[in-house]
């Protein structure tokens, strides 16, 4: 692996590993269409190695969200069980899938997260709602629908995590975010076998980022139990849009590229 590339490698992690502490997510909305762009990974390599990556990074986040106290195990089995059907669903699927398609598939996700952040009224009160049966379930339909993301897009599933935790089973902000950490390891483990199967996953540069991104990661965790996270939001999705539209012309361009 040469310095330059190992250069940008460590600079994916590190972004990464910040926003996934940050935000609650698996760092795969970053590090997605960086290894695309930078590294010219083609998309089923790109999101397998990404799912490598996330099982390290969201590892130390949750650990460190730990420490908080803000992990809530109950919630996290309630999304995260469904997210491993999810997950074994999605990486199946991405396989019938043209690679091109992936890429446009990435941007509206990116798009909509961006929207998601931008809307957001602020926290619910937190605390944990009653788990009803109608509760349980839907959160098992947040759980499935984040794995099959997941495993399609090689993303940690935290998109779709954080608003289950929040809407559905109450919890507050920073503790969806931390709960969503751990709901996404057993998930992003059993993806990234999935993949390696399939003859996808960089199990080298899977390691090498996720290692790289935990100082990103646990600086992440710290500000966000320190700091309001409005303009943070704001700021990441300006990112995620800027992100969104270099996918969309990328994939928009491979439809129309000749054979």
């Amino acid at each position: 692996m040469d310095r330059r590339r190992t250069a940008k490698i460590a600079g994916i992690g590190t972004v990464a590993g910040l926003f996934s502490g940050l935000f609650g997510v698996g760092g795969g909305v970053v590090m997605v269409p960086l290894l695309l762009l930078l590294l010219g990974m083609d998309e089923r390599r790109a999101t397998s190695t990404s799912l490598g990556a996330i099982v390290i990074i969201a590892t130390a986040a949750t650990l460190t969200q730990g420490a908080y106290g803000t992990v809530h195990l109950t919630e996290g089995l309630l999304v995260g069980v469904p997210a491993l059907a999810g997950v074994v669903a999605g990486t199946a699927l991405q396989q019938r899938l043209p690679a091109k398609r992936v890429s446009l598939i990435f941007a509206v996700l990116l798009i909509g997260v961006a929207a998601s952040m931008v809307l957001s009224t602020g926290d619910a009160d937190g605390g944990g709602a009653d788990l009803d049966a109608t509760r349980v379930a839907l959160a098992a339909v947040f759980g499935f629908a984040a794995g099959v993301v997941s495993g399609l897009l090689g993303v940690g599933g935290g998109t779709l995590f954080v608003p289950g935790l929040i809407y559905v089973l109450g919890l507050g902000h920073v503790e969806a975010e931390a709960t969503s950490l751990l709901a996404m390891v057993p998930m992003s483990l059993l993806g990234a076998w999935r993949q390696h199967r399939y003859g996808n996953l960089e199990v080298r540069t899977s390691v090498t980022m996720g290692v790289l991104a935990i100082p990103g990661a646990l600086l992440g965790v710290v500000l966000a139990n320190a700091l309001p996270v409005r303009v943070l939001e704001v700021g990441f999705a300006l990112l995620l849009l800027y992100v969104a539209q270099r996918l969309a012309r990328r994939g928009l361009a491979k439809e129309v590229a000749p054979a």
